[in-house]
Order: structure tokens, then C-alpha cells, then sequence
């Protein structure tokens, strides 16, 4: 299996990318999921017990301008950079203040790659370099995010990396989430 390449393509050549809302609605105690930077984990996973709900008056209005779907990757570009993570199964929801997604062109792009990427240290490192410095927080262009550049490799090879990366991803999760259930054991 051969990983590396030098040849490149931009996010926006396999990705559709859209910017959420610029305002947060009211939060409400049930109704679909207000999808907040803080439910999406620096590993990559998005924690539901950290969802938010809103209203469906406001889930309208909030979706009008894009509504996610299982398999699209949700990223933040202010404040907290670097929160990458994909909408899982049954998701019916809005996305937060300060989140983008992306969702693939065709079936060319393996997004759980593209994930595995995004978490990378290549990834990481040029986002640093991208990233706008202000006066309050810092972001990623929204509108230069698909022009940033991804490793061209074929869909084989995506699925490849993904069919080792993939399992080891879940014991790593499966280890947290017994780690964090040993206080409550003791």
C-alpha cells in the first residue's frame, strides 16, 4: 500500500462547503439538536451528551441555509479551532455559531479519510499557518477553506487508511469511555 503522494487537489474540487448561521437561537429543554462546538471532540467524535435542543420554529430557520446529514464533516473555524467530527446516523439538527461543513462531491471521497486528515499533523500544522489572528479569536476563511489543499489519493487508497485507522480510532474511544467510568467503579 502506498500512502504518500505529492500531487494535491483543493477541499472545494471533492467537498461542497457550507458555513452555518451567525447567531445562536434560543435553547429549549427537547426539539432537535443545536449542534455547539462544545459537542465535538478534539478526537474527532461528537458528543451527544453535550448537544443543545431548539425549537422547530427555530430549526427552520436555523437549516434554511444548510441542513446537516449523516456522513457530512462539521468543523469549527473561530474561536476553538481544530474540532473536526461527522454527523452521525439519526442526526436531525442544526449547526452551532462558528461551524462549517463539508460534504462530498461524489463517491470519489472517503470522509472518514478526510477526517483522519483533517486530525493529522500535516493538517494541523498548516492550519496554524492559515490561521487569521484577531483581536478577540482567532479563525480559519470559511471562504479560502476550499482552496486549501488535500493529498490527491485514489478512493482504494482512502479506504485503505481508513481500514487501519478506523479500529484503531475505536479501541481508543472504547479505552476513554472505560477510563472514564472507573471513578464511578472504585
Amino acid at each position: 500500500m502506498r500512502f504518500h503522494t505529492d500531487r494535491t487537489t483543493t477541499i472545494g474540487s471533492i467537498c461542497d462547503v457550507f458555513d452555518g448561521p451567525h447567531a445562536t437561537p434560543k435553547k429549549t429543554a427537547e426539539g432537535p439538536i443545536y449542534l455547539g462546538i462544545n459537542a465535538i471532540t478534539e478526537e474527532g467524535h461528537i458528543d451527544s451528551s453535550q448537544y443543545a435542543h431548539l425549537s422547530e420554529v427555530d430549526y427552520t430557520k436555523w437549516t434554511r441555509r444548510i441542513e446537516p446529514r449523516p456522513g457530512d464533516l462539521v468543523f469549527s473555524y473561530e474561536a476553538a479551532l481544530g474540532r473536526y467530527a461527522i454527523i452521525p446516523e439519526g442526526f436531525r439538527g442544526a449547526l452551532g455559531r462558528r461551524l462549517a461543513l463539508l460534504r462530498p462531491k461524489n463517491e470519489k471521497t472517503n470522509i472518514q479519510w478526510l477526517l483522519y486528515y483533517f486530525l493529522s499533523p500535516t493538517w494541523k500544522a498548516f492550519t496554524e499557518r492559515e490561521t487569521v489572528k484577531g483581536s478577540t479569536v482567532n479563525r480559519l476563511s470559511v471562504e479560502e477553506f476550499p482552496n486549501y489543499p488535500v493529498p490527491l489519493l485514489s478512493k482504494e487508497s482512502q479506504d485503505d487508511i481508513v481500514s487501519i485507522l478506523a479500529p484503531i480510532d475505536k479501541a481508543i474511544s472504547t479505552n476513554s469511555q472505560i477510563n472514564d467510568n472507573l471513578p464511578m467503579a472504585a
